[in-house]
């Protein structure tokens, strides 16, 4: 008897041991692989920089963060399940989603919009170009071919009675746009906020045209997008991830120069300080909410230059669900 009460123990142990377990391994922070960029995603640098901005970091997730230089990496790591969440330019969502990619549209970052800065092309001040029609026969540098600033490009080459065949057209990333240019290699780069106001400090240029020249209508510029299986399994912490971020949007939008500063003393953004607190900077909307609307009509521009053959489903590709109501 004694000895099968002393089983019993060992048995009753081990139960309690293992639901223990279990439970410490139910109530453990859900590890978020972010794969993010280099431009105009502010308030999701700052989450990332100062998480206790939040109130989830530590209890609900923890974000594993890598930045990307280029959209081409950042889309092949998305699709090869090497990031669970990506920050992307919405174009090249809604082209990705239009060949099959799977993965939905979960918030806002920022907007191409009239209500804010403009991504925008320019040449030397010693150039002669001074117009889009001096483009031809030029050397004209976007962050990837088949993105929001190709799309711009054509629009406003078609605009001045050009066509792509009429230019040289290079991939260049952003961070090396600006020595790209100074030094000859392109006659006109592609430059968003930050690389914009770094710029207009190294050497003085001539805006040749801005995406809303191009395209005078709102566009979203980029979005967060996961892949719905992710989503649905880790709904709770996904919703205290984007709680945490719109939190950090409201105060991005309320204490920019703090918001900056802060972006500043983590190393989130190496731009001199008197370039970078100052900076005219894109629309975002405080609620990350992205526009169904909007998205579509950027597709219909897509569709009409030829860069999708199909389109995509819209209200199937965008899942707001998740967002605080």
């Amino acid at each position: 008897m004694r000895t099968l009460n002393l089983l019993f123990g060992i048995v009753a142990g081990c139960c309690l041991a293992i639901s223990a377990a279990a439970n410490v391994a139910a109530a453990e922070p859900l590890k978020i692989r972010l794969g993010y960029g280099v431009a105009a995603e502010e308030q999701l640098w700052l989450l990332l920089a100062k998480p206790d901005i939040g109130t989830h970091y530590g209890k609900d997730y923890t974000v594993d963060g890598t930045r990307f230089s280029g959209s081409d990496k950042r889309a092949q790591a998305f699709e090869a399940g090497a990031i669970d969440i990506a920050s992307s330019s919405a174009n090249g969502v809604i082209f990705a989603a239009a060949e099959g990619v799977k993965g939905k549209i979960i918030a806002s970052i920022s907007r191409e919009s009239k209500r804010g800065y403009s991504t925008s092309f320019y040449a030397l001040a010693s150039s002669p170009i001074k117009t889009v029609r001096d483009l031809k026969g030029k050397t004209i540098a976007i962050n990837g071919f088949e993105t929001s600033g190709h799309l711009w490009l054509k629009t406003a080459l078609e605009q001045a009675g050009l066509a792509e065949s009429d230019v040289t057209i290079v991939p260049i990333s952003f961070p090396a746009m600006a020595e790209s240019l100074r030094s000859g290699k392109i006659d006109v780069g592609e430059f968003p906020q930050p690389f914009d106001a770094l710029l207009h400090k190294e050497a003085p240029v001539t805006k040749i045209f801005s995406a809303k020249d191009a395209i005078p209508t709102d566009e979203e510029l980029i979005v967060l997008v996961a892949k719905d299986e992710f989503l649905k399994a880790h709904a709770a912490a996904i919703k205290a991830f984007l709680a945490d971020l719109q939190a950090a949007t409201a105060f991005y939008l309320q204490h920019a120069k703090e918001a900056r500063q802060i972006l500043l003393d983590q190393k989130m953004v190496r731009v001199p300080a008197d370039v970078f607190l100052g900076m005219d900077d894109y629309y975002r909307d405080p609620g990350l909410r992205a526009e169904v609307a909007t998205l579509e009509r950027m597709q219909d521009s897509q569709f009409k230059a030829g860069f999708q053959k199909k389109k995509a489903d819209i209200n199937q590709l965008v899942d707001l669900s998740y967002l605080p109501q």
